[in-house]
């Protein structure tokens, strides 16, 4: 199954999940994207305060053409694995952005 982002690009769940994945890892001091789960968590796991979690707005509007709320992004994503849901949330499926 693919999904389209706000740019008009095509997206499988497993490249939006590499990533997201990357994008964490460069937020996060000696973070590899291979070594980042599903379950890992922000704040516990890699020592990301709730504020600092809004850091990964900017680089997934550039990369993943997708922006992101606040709200969503401060009190209901915890881990890698809900980051990547509400970024494949926020894509049409391919039917409806046509």
């Amino acid at each position: 199954m693919t999904r389209v982002d706000d740019a008009g690009k095509n997206w499988e769940e497993a490249r939006v999940e590499a990533a997201v994945k990357r994008i964490v890892a460069s937020l996060t001091p000696g973070a590899k994207p291979g070594a980042l789960k599903r379950a890992t968590r922000l704040e516990a796991d890699l020592g990301w305060d709730k504020w600092y979690k809004l850091k990964v707005i900017k680089p997934i509007r550039k990369r993943l053409h997708e922006a992101l709320e606040d709200n969503v992004v401060l009190y209901e994503v915890k881990t890698v694995g809900d980051l990547v849901k509400y970024v494949w949330s926020r894509m049409d499926e391919p039917a409806a952005a046509r």
